[in-house]
């Protein structure tokens, strides 16, 4: 049989298996970058309840220089949230202001957002050669 293909005659496929890092919430802190960590202090005071407290879950944070998420300016946080119970995991946005996203679709509008805006802002200079 030729390279790429299985017993039944197609190609093969390969699945990739995504597995997320069991880490601690504390563990997960002290990871972040600075501008990350700057995010997280304003996310907890804006917050009624601690990001690691939610009954049957548990949580970390990660931002931009943990490998899954270096599509993520900086400043920028992600909560993941894994519920105990269901083994159901939910991810939760933080831009550097505290503002939460649910979805990376909002996150990638807003960086999309950002891009137009620092392009309109961008100086021109005009070199007049003699």
């Amino acid at each position: 049989m030729g390279e790429g293909s299985s017993s039944r005659g197609g190609p093969k496929t390969l699945k990739r298996i995504r597995k997320t890092e069991v880490i601690s919430y504390e563990q997960s802190v002290v990871q972040l970058s600075k501008e990350a960590r700057k995010t997280c202090l304003i996310v907890e005071r804006k917050r009624k309840r601690s990001l690691n407290t939610v009954d049957g879950a548990y949580s970390a944070v990660f931002d931009n220089t943990y490998p899954q998420y270096k599509w993520l300016y900086k400043g920028w946080l992600v909560e993941e949230r894994r519920i105990m119970l269901s083994g159901r995991l939910y991810r939760y946005y933080y831009d550097p202001k505290g503002r939460v996203y649910k979805f990376r679709y909002e996150v990638e509008q807003v960086f999309e957002d950002m891009g137009e805006h620092l392009a309109e802002k961008k100086p021109v200079v005009i070199v007049l050669d003699d």
